[in-house]
């Protein structure tokens, strides 16, 4: 969360990130039984396989869920490293709506909070169980 939204392609030698934040990178890696290691990071996580999702517990304090989204219309490998490119754009333009379309096959609902909520807000909620 800390680092905004990123997606992640892996295959047997690397792990390639896109985050909004710090641009595109790419780490190579190896498996230790069931944990991740980068070879060129002191960083290491333990993977439990979820099916749909991967739990990444890494030896810094930090958890991750990567979930397995379907390939997105433009490849993820043709997205260039400078943000101004014609790609770049049209990779940013469908994001938002890849994003929404694939947490909501997954049950999770996204709002722009300008609809009413169909149930008490959060803070009435937690309200209500406090006074009791």
């Amino acid at each position: 969360m800390a680092n905004g939204y990123s997606e992640f392609d892996i295959d047997s030698q690397y792990v390639v990130f896109y985050n909004q934040k710090v641009g595109r990178f790419k780490l190579a890696y190896k498996m230790d039984n069931d944990s991740l290691r980068y070879l060129t990071k002191p960083y290491v996580a333990m993977i439990t396989n979820y099916g749909d999702s991967v739990l990444m517990r890494g030896n810094d304090s930090t958890e991750a869920v990567l979930h397995r989204f379907k390939a997105p219309n433009i490849p993820f490998e043709t997205i260039p490293e400078q943000k101004d490119s014609l790609k770049f754009a049209s990779y940013i333009a469908d994001f938002d709506k890849r994003l929404i379309r694939e947490f909501e096959k997954a049950g999770i609902k996204i709002s722009d909070g300008m609809e009413k909520p169909e149930g008490p807000a959060y803070e009435e909620l937690l309200k209500n169980r406090l006074n009791k």
